[in-house]
C-alpha cells in the first residue's frame, strides 16, 4: 500500500536502542515495524524463542546416557555403658574379665597358658567413627520400542510450531495496528474537518453581522449563525477528544507509552490488489502460519500415536556403577580418597506384558486427539477461504464507496462555494447556506469514513491472506 504525507506535525519516537524525536509523518508500515518489536505479545513470543536451543539439545540428549556422580561423608559418635550378659541380664561397664595368653603346642593345637591368667578391666565403649563414599552411575536406554525417536521428531517439530506461532502473532499484530492506524487517521481528518467547519461558521457569522448592519437581514440570522458556530466548536472539542483516544489506542497496539504523540501519513488514491480471489485463497493456504501450526501439530499427534504403540515392545537398558568407600577407625577423621572399590555392569530387558489395558486407552486417546485435529484442520482451511472471500469482497465494496464518496465530496464542496458567494452577495438566505454547509460536512465525513474503512479492509485482506501487499 502506497502512503502519502499529510497530517499533524509533532514529535515522534523512533524505535532503536532508544526513542528519539523526529518530525516526519509516520507511515503505516513504519508503525507496524515498530509494533513488531515493541508489542507485548511479540516480545513474549520472542522470549519463548530462547527455548529453541535447549529444546533441540534435550531432543538429542534423549539418545545419550545419563550420568550421575556423588560423594558423601559421615561421622558418628557412640557411648554404650550397658551390655547383655550370657544369662540375659543387663550389665554395665566397666567390667573385669580374666584373660590369659595362648600358645601352639608340638602337635599344632592352640593351648592356654595357665601361668599367665590375670584380671583386666574393660572400660565403657565410646568414641567416634567416620566414613567416606563416592560413586559414578551411567545409564543408557539401548532400545525402548522407538519412543525416543518419535519424541525426538516431535521436539524438532515443536521448534517449527513455535516459529509459526511467532509469525502468526505478527500477522495479528499487523492487523490490529492497521485498524488502530485507520481509526487514528479518521479521527485526525475529522478534527481537521471540524476545525474547517468552525472557520466557515465564523465567516458566516461575520457575513450575517455585516448584512444586519446593511439592513438586508434580521437579528434572527445573526443569532442562528451564532448557534451554528457553537455547534461547530462543540464538534471540534469532540473531535479533539476522539483523536486523543485514537492515538492512545494506536500507541497501545504498537507498545509505546500512551502519551506518545506523532503525526500520521494519509493514504493516497485507493487501489485494488492485482489478484483474483482464487489466487488469494491459494496464497492464504500457503502463507497462513496458523495453518502451518495445525499441520505440524497434526504430525506430532501422529508421532504420539506411534510412541504410545512402542510401549507394547520390550525395553533394553544398560548401566555402569563404580563406587568407592571406606570406614575410618575409632576417633579417626574421614578420608577424601576411599580405598574400597566396587564396579557393577548391568544389562536389563524389561517387557511389560499386561498393564490392565492402560496402553490401549492411551493409544486410543492419541488417535482421538489426532482425528479431532484433522477435523479442525479441514475447518480451519474452510475458514481461511471464507475470511479471504469476505475480506476481498469488503475491500471491493470499500473501493467503490470511496470513489462515490469522493465524487460527492467534490460536488458538495462546489455547491458550498457557490452558496457562500451567493450569501456574500445577498442573493441566498441563511437557510440555503446552512443546507449547503450541512451537505458539505456530511459528504466530507462520509469520504473520510470510507477511506478509513478502505484502509481497514485492505489490512483485513492482508491478515486473511497472511502477507503484506506493500510494494506488490
Amino acid at each position: 500500500m502506497k502512503l502519502g504525507l499529510s497530517g499533524r506535525a509533532c514529535a515522534l519516537g523512533i524505535l532503536s536502542l532508544a526513542w528519539v524525536s523526529t518530525s516526519y509523518p509516520a507511515t503505516l508500515e513504519e508503525c507496524i515495524g515498530w509494533g513488531l518489536v515493541r508489542n507485548p505479545s511479540i516480545r513474549k513470543i520472542e522470549l519463548e524463542r530462547s527455548l529453541d536451543r535447549p529444546g533441540k539439545q534435550a531432543a538429542i540428549g534423549q539418545f545419550l546416557p545419563s550420568i550421575s556422580v556423588g560423594f558423601g561423608i559421615s561421622q558418628s559418635s557412640f557411648y554404650n555403658p550397658t551390655y547383655i550378659n550370657a544369662d540375659g541380664r543387663v550389665a554395665t561397664f566397666p567390667k573385669t574379665e580374666l584373660i590369659f595368653d595362648t600358645y601352639i603346642d608340638s602337635l599344632g593345637y592352640i593351648r592356654g597358658d595357665t601361668t599367665s591368667i590375670r584380671n583386666t578391666v574393660i572400660p565403657i565403649p565410646e568414641g567416634k567413627r567416620s566414613g567416606s563414599t563416592s560413586y559414578v552411575r551411567i545409564d543408557e536406554t539401548l532400545y525402548d520400542g522407538g519412543k525416543n525417536y518419535y519424541d525426538y521428531k516431535n521436539a524438532l517439530l515443536s521448534l517449527e510450531v513455535r516459529d509459526a506461532r511467532a509469525d502468526d502473532a505478527k500477522r495479528l499484530v499487523r492487523s490490529s495496528i492497521t485498524h488502530a492506524y485507520a481509526i487514528a487517521i479518521l479521527a485526525d481528518r475529522q478534527l481537521e474537518l471540524a476545525n474547517r467547519m468552525t472557520t466557515q461558521r465564523r465567516m458566516q457569522l461575520e457575513f450575517a453581522k455585516a448584512r444586519l448592519v446593511a439592513g438586508s437581514v434580521t437579528r434572527r440570522d445573526v443569532l442562528q449563525a451564532e448557534v451554528e458556530l457553537g455547534r461547530a466548536v462543540s464538534d471540534s472539542l469532540k473531535a479533539s477528544l476522539a483523536i486523543k483516544r485514537a492515538n492512545e489506542e494506536l500507541n497501545l497496539r504498537i507498545g509505546l507509552p500512551l502519551d506518545t504523540t506523532f503525526s500520521l501519513a494519509g493514504i493516497t488514491q485507493p487501489e485494488m490488489p492485482q489478484f483474483s480471489i482464487l489466487e488469494l485463497e491459494q496464497l492464504a493456504l500457503d502463507k497462513r502460519r496458523d495453518a502451518v501450526v495445525v499441520e505440524k501439530t497434526l504430525i506430532q499427534r501422529e508421532n504420539q500415536v506411534k510412541g504410545e504403540k512402542s510401549r507394547y515392545l520390550p525395553q533394553l537398558t544398560a548401566g555402569l556403577t563404580h563406587d568407592r568407600s571406606e570406614r575410618s577407625g575409632t576417633s579417626e577423621a574421614f578420608t577424601l580418597n576411599p580405598r574400597n572399590k566396587n564396579t557393577t555392569v548391568d544389562l536389563t530387558l524389561n517387557w511389560l506384558v499386561f498393564d490392565r489395558f492402560t496402553r490401549e486407552l492411551n493409544v486410543q486417546q492419541r488417535k482421538v486427539d489426532q482425528s479431532k485435529l484433522e477435523i479442525e484442520f479441514v475447518e480451519l482451511k474452510l475458514n481461511i477461504r471464507r475470511e479471504v472471500r469476505q475480506a476481498f469482497e469488503t475491500l471491493q465494496s470499500a473501493y467503490l464507496q470511496v470513489e462515490v464518496a469522493s465524487a460527492n465530496a467534490i460536488l458538495a464542496a462546489q455547491t458550498l462555494e457557490f452558496e457562500q458567494e451567493r450569501y456574500r452577495l445577498g442573493s441566498a438566505t441563511l437557510i440555503e447556506l446552512n443546507a449547503a454547509q450541512l451537505s458539505y460536512y456530511q459528504a466530507q465525513t462520509e469520504k473520510i469514513k470510507q477511506e478509513s474503512e478502505y484502509m481497514t479492509a485492505y489490512g483485513d485482506l492482508e491478515a486473511a491472506v497472511g502477507q503484506s501487499f506493500a510494494g506488490k
